[in-house]
């Protein structure tokens, strides 16, 4: 009984981590499309963009701290109505003010969401004694970030911009399904009392695997996060659909996805630190592919794919490797690496995209595969395996 109890649990936090990661991916393909409509540059969308990612990103170790303390659904239900809601209706923004409430509502709860709900899997997976517990909720959310882009593109093309509200009632219904099936938890930890959060970073950022592997997780959110916010810029301005941006960041993401899942495969094969260079090294030939041929169909579009592949390919081993390393502090680690990492990046992505204004887009994506070669110097700090 207790078994399917916490089966459920873990069960319905990655259905939930499906879900918010889906409300994730929305804005992405439609960004070029709202600014067009409310008259604004690609550098300032960029930078729109990335100011909501501070304030939520860089905000989840905080919430992290809070959660290796505290276990509440409090955080996941109303992370889960705060995405879902506000960031639907992106599409109703008619001018950027209400586009910068609902970018900052909407990621807030995301940020919300994530260190508890990991922190809540892990605490039940070790009651399973199923180590691919953390691995399927992870995935899970990789799927949904992956279906985003298709979801709100989709709606934008066959209705419109402001039809996009509606579909927030997915998320609402999920986040009630949330509170049905996630008993009420009561639960304080002294693992780490005494313990500010302020010393509980500076222990993190004092044990250098770890330092490596928040780093690696920035490393490779700059080179998801550069093709995916400016990349559709190019694309509008060649003449892509909407549809057709959603769908093919859906592809994109749906390889990061298969490498998420894919990456215990390799790990076992080759040992983590062999998957961490495989996973860095292949980024630059891929992007100097798609640079030399991207106007050449086919094989520019198997290049782009196969980036997005491996660049989640070491996800899985990257969040493991570091809660494992320091597990009094797994929720504040999945708060770096799961939210730190992208809201770093939000720093500086309006500042390439200004760059990529003036010089060109493929020029400076190329540029940015190199980053994941150079810090592939680093791997050599990290242990050999997870044991």
């Amino acid at each position: 009984m207790e078994h399917s109890i916490n089966k459920k649990v873990i069960n319905t936090l990655s259905a939930g981590h499906f879900t918010i990661d889906a409300y994730s991916g929305f804005l992405n393909p439609i960004m070029p499309f709202i600014a067009a409509k409310i008259g604004i540059t690609m550098a300032v969308a960029t930078l729109l963009i990335s100011f909501s990612n501070l304030t939520s990103n860089l905000s989840q170790p905080f919430f992290g701290y809070i959660a290796d303390k505290w276990q509440r659904r409090f955080f996941i239900f109303w992370g889960m109505m705060m995405a879902s809601v506000f960031l639907s209706f992106l599409g109703f923004a008619y001018n950027i003010y209400i586009l910068i409430i609902c970018l900052i509502l909407g990621h807030m709860g995301v940020s919300f969401f994530h260190p508890q709900a990991t922190s809540i899997v892990s605490n039940y997976s070790e009651k399973t004694g199923s180590s691919k517990d953390i691995s399927v909720f992870i995935a899970m959310g990789t799927f949904g970030f992956a279906l985003g882009p298709a979801i709100s593109s989709g709606i934008t093309q066959l209705w419109s911009l402001e039809k996009l509200p509606f579909a927030c009632f997915p998320g609402i219904i999920m986040a009630f399904i949330i509170l049905k099936n996630i008993p009420k938890i009561n639960s304080f930890s002294d693992k780490k009392s005494g313990v500010s959060l302020f010393n509980a970073i500076n222990k993190i950022f004092h044990n250098k695997p770890v330092s490596v592997l928040v780093a690696a997780s920035i490393v490779k959110s700059f080179v998801v996060s550069s093709f995916q916010i400016i990349l559709p810029f190019y694309w509008k301005s060649v003449g892509f659909s909407v549809s057709k941006i959603g769908i093919i960041l859906f592809i994109f993401m749906m390889a990061g996805a298969l490498g998420v899942v894919s990456s215990p495969y390799f790990e076992r094969r080759i040992g983590i630190k062999n998957l961490f260079y495989l996973s860095l090294l292949t980024i630059f030939p891929l992007g100097a592919i798609f640079y030399l041929f991207h106007g050449q169909g086919v094989v520019a579009f198997l290049s782009f794919i196969l980036i997005g592949y491996f660049s989640f390919l070491a996800v899985p081993a990257n969040m493991a490797l570091a809660q494992k390393l320091m597990p009094e502090f797994k929720s504040m680690i999945s708060g770096f690496i799961g939210g730190f990492s992208w809201g770093v990046i939000g720093i500086i992505l309006p500042v390439i995209s200004l760059i990529a204004e003036k010089t060109g887009i493929m020029s400076i994506l190329l540029i940015m595969t190199i980053v994941p070669a150079v810090f592939a110097y680093y791997i050599k700090f990290l242990p050999e395996s997870e044991d």
